[in-house]
């Protein structure tokens, strides 16, 4: 699956193209089919990590987009 995400975080530039695996949903969880996911202020200041740094989460990469 292909997603623009960040793996440093950063401004507009830091944006790239990742392929990722397939994600299965779990247990009391659903998968649901995005045709289409808009960006909106909280992704672009997640982009920068201050959410992910407030919550100690700086993993490898983080996706923008929530409204979909």
């Amino acid at each position: 699956m292909r997603v623009i995400g960040v793996s440093e975080f950063g401004g507009p530039e830091a944006l790239r193209e990742f392929d990722i695996g397939e994600p299965h949903a779990g247990p009391g969880e659903v998968r649901i089919r995005v045709r289409a996911a808009a960006v909106n202020p909280t992704d672009t200041v997640a982009r920068t990590g201050v959410y992910a740094s407030r919550r100690g989460d700086t993993g490898p990469l983080q996706v923008p987009g929530m409204d979909a």
